[in-house]
């Protein structure tokens, strides 16, 4: 109302505003004064003397307010507005009267009008004044709404976000959460809400990261780090935070807003990769030693075959060389073994019927040296408990694997015992499974030891643990379709137990058997190749001896310098040679116009069945370290087809 307007210098310093106004007066003198006033108030002014010219300039024309005479020739100030209404427009407006009429000025007010001038003699001075402060306040409202509008967006935006948004107070108590956080952790809003964000705390954040996190924020600057946070029914999680002040007019910090992202999958991922590396650095280590190692085990698998040979009958010895031959071949099929798991490739060897009480028997005899003689050598005394032995089904397996399964876990149970103890063994059947139980009353385990004993890599024994042992056991059993779990206690010991599927049918290992078709030896030349000296005499020795005329040599080199001059039935030629190769060798073989037979040995298990899928042209391949009995049924098949073939 104009009783409202002080006609003061604080009025008349408004900002100004230059809006288009239209004047609806069908007084034409006092409608032309009104121009003058409000053009003079750098306002731009449009003039109608009727309801319809109003309309339709209204319609067609940008207006921002509109002065109205209550009273026109063709319709009333309200009839103007209601009209325009129907049409979609919301115009302010304002009421000229030439009567100060209160009812009519309710009236008025009620159908929208902003204000109520009567025409009187400070109208002139009030109007360009009541003008621009109606503006303003249309503006300010305007501003008003879209920051509503941006806060109900910026509302939306939060709640809908795929982020956490988190907001406390200078204490740290919890103001406002989005639903993603609720999402996330399991706790309700109403549960969240002035609660301190510790309730989120797993104990996994280094104390530091907190206090780098509070030195920061407290100081006015924006902090962003990881946390490892406990949801509410106890699962950890990984998440990433942006930690930020927020600030009054004063410079006073009142509270922090926090935006946080669930990492857990990418620090999976991150694991998973960090793995991969070792496990790539592995492999390049695992094909750099195969081939070596299993060059030295072949030549102590072969020594320990020839003075079986030489034992005539002698049981004790006998029964010792063959102990050494099988732990030879545990330590081939580990090598082999090592290779598959960096490649993280599924194991090619077969599954054969296996009594799990003598797995653990022989187990327990293979660890004899450090249990009983190296103990005893040092004072400490190890009792082995085998009363719970019984015997079980078979179940299908590979005897090595479990064999070297059983010995990790009793030379464990051994570490864990540092001044002496027992180790007990049971096995029972339950349902459809064997199960095979080991404990020992050693130091025991930590809850979070257990929690990661079979974790890649994971291992307390510092620089003497390859963290390798139980997580490849982990994996073993898992391919054998069981399972293995652990129970310790700290200061009573611990009880490691297998479980694995009852065999449905008996597969017998292969055991190689004599040609039921001799030869004579005599009549066929060998030719041995090999670039370790001991490997290529052992190689002499058990040929020659089975009356084979053999030739040996210690390079790819020698080998086709022999094959130049000298005729031969079979060349056996180990691949892995420096300078002239096996292959070498074989394509020099097979350039000769007599047909020679070629037997492969190699020392790389890890591509011996590529090798053997591949159209090398060669007779046989056999691995190191050599089974004798395997490779003289091999020489022997060989020689025995390419005489037959020679015959027809």
């Amino acid at each position: 109302m104009v009783e409202n307007v002080k006609d003061d210098a604080s009025l008349k310093n408004e900002i100004n505003i230059s809006c288009n106004v239209i004047v609806v007066e069908d007084n034409e003198g006092l409608s032309r004064l009104i121009e003058i006033s409000l053009k003079e108030a750098g306002l731009n002014v449009a003039l109608a003397n009727n309801g319809k010219q109003a309309i339709d300039w209204v319609v067609n024309n940008q207006i921002d307010i509109m002065l109205l005479d209550y009273k026109l020739p063709d319709m009333s100030a309200r009839q103007i507005v209601e009209s325009l209404r129907e049409r979609q427009f919301e115009i302010p407006f304002i009421i000229m009267t030439g009567h100060g009429d209160e009812k009519l000025a309710v009236e008025m007010m009620k159908a929208g009008a902003r204000d109520y001038m009567v025409k009187d003699g400070n109208f002139m001075d009030l109007l360009p004044l009541i003008v621009k402060r109606i503006l303003k306040q249309v503006d300010d409202e305007r501003k008003l709404v879209e920051a509503e509008k941006r806060l109900l967006k910026l509302s939306h935006a939060i709640e809908q976000s795929p982020v956490i948004v988190e907001i406390t107070d200078a204490d740290a108590n919890i103001e406002y959460v989005n639903p993603k956080f609720t999402q996330l952790t399991g706790y309700t809003r109403e549960e969240a809400i002035g609660s301190n964000p510790r309730i989120m705390q797993s104990g996994k954040t280094p104390p530091e990261i907190y206090k780098e996190l509070w030195d920061t924020i407290s100081s006015g600057s924006e902090w962003k780090g990881e946390f490892c946070n406990k949801k509410k029914n106890g699962e950890l999680y990984w998440e990433h935070a942006s930690i930020s002040p927020v600030v009054n007019s004063d410079g006073i910090i009142t509270d922090y807003i926090a935006v946080k992202e669930d990492i857990t999958k990418r620090k999976k991922i991150e694991k998973s990769l960090i793995q991969s590396e070792k496990l790539n650095a592995m492999g390049v280590m695992a094909a750099g030693i195969a081939h070596d190692f299993n060059n030295v085990l072949a030549i102590i698998s072969g020594h320990a075959q020839l003075m079986e040979i030489g034992c005539n009958g002698n049981e004790g010895i006998i029964n010792g060389l063959r102990t050494i031959c099988r732990a030879v071949k545990d330590g081939s099929e580990t090598v082999r073994r090592m290779s598959e798991f960096t490649r993280m490739e599924k194991s090619t060897s077969k599954f054969v019927s296996v009594y799990m009480v003598d797995v653990v028997k022989e187990a327990i005899d293979f660890t004899m040296p450090k249990w009983k003689d190296l103990a005893h050598a040092s004072g400490k005394t190890y009792t082995f408990d085998i009363e719970g032995l019984i015997a079980v089904p078979a179940v299908l397996g590979s005897p090595s694997e479990l064999r070297e399964i059983t010995i990790n876990i009793i030379n464990n149970a051994i570490d864990a015992m540092p001044g002496g103890g027992c180790v007990s063994f049971r096995t029972w059947e339950e349902g459809n499974s064997v199960y095979i139980s080991i404990s020992d009353n050693g130091i025991g385990m930590k809850e979070e030891v257990q929690a990661k004993i079979f974790d890649l890599f994971y291992t307390t024994k510092g620089m003497e643990g390859s963290g390798l042992g139980m997580s490849v056991a982990y994996g073993i059993i898992g391919k054998h379709g069981g399972k293995i779990g652990l129970e310790s206690r700290i200061g009573e010991g611990s009880v490691f137990t297998i479980e694995l599927p009852v065999a449905t049918e008996t597969v017998r290992e292969e055991v190689s058997s004599e040609s039921s078709v001799g030869i004579k030896a005599q009549n066929y030349r060998i030719l041995v190749v090999d670039d370790v000296k001991e490997i290529s005499e052992i190689l002499y020795t058990l040929l020659s001896r089975q009356g084979y005329n053999v030739d040996n040599v210690e390079s790819g080199a020698e080998a086709i310098k022999m094959l130049e001059k000298e005729s031969y039935n079979l060349v056996i030629c180990d691949l892995g040679m420096p300078d002239v190769t096996g292959w070498d060798v074989i394509k020099f073989v097979k350039s000769l116009e007599k047909e020679t037979k070629i037997g492969l040995i190699t020392g790389w298990a890890d591509i011996l069945d590529s090798l053997k899928n591949n159209d090398l042209g060669v007779d046989f391949v056999i691995s190191k370290p050599i089974n004798f009995e395997r490779l003289s049924n091999l020489v022997m098949e060989t020689l025995l087809k390419e005489s037959q073939e020679t015959v027809e």
